[in-house]
């Protein structure tokens, strides 16, 4: 069975998810190092999340293609400061050979560990 195209948002929900894409599309500083922008809320704090939907991105780019996500699991430590871009720093824990690859994204702020 052919499993029918998606059909593409149009009116103002577009603009939204184009605002989502573009918070996942992470930059790449190194090897295993990408970079997240922030949206501003009125609460003044990143939103949980998107910090694990960034750290998420983060991790899938670290491992082939033909894996898909098994489990996601984190902790919030301290609260991020939208002003300030959080980075996302991923240990390679295992390479998959047998079981499936495992990534560990660990995400900092200002220099600070957030998770």
């Amino acid at each position: 069975m052919k499993v029918p195209e998606p059909t593409p948002l149009r009116g103002p929900d577009q603009g939204a998810v184009d605002e989502l894409l573009g918070l996942l599309d992470l930059e790449t500083i190194d090897q295993d190092l990408y970079r997240g922008s922030n949206v501003h809320t009125p609460r003044g704090r990143v939103f949980g999340g998107q910090v694990a939907a960034q750290a998420l991105c983060a991790g899938i780019r670290t491992v082939p293609e033909e894996f898909g996500v098994h489990s996601l699991h984190s902790y919030f430590l301290l609260p991020g400061d939208p002003s300030i871009p959080i980075v996302y720093d991923v240990e390679r824990i295992r390479d998959g050979a047998r079981s499936g690859p495992a990534a560990w994204p660990r995400v900092s702020t200002a220099g600070r560990s957030t998770s």
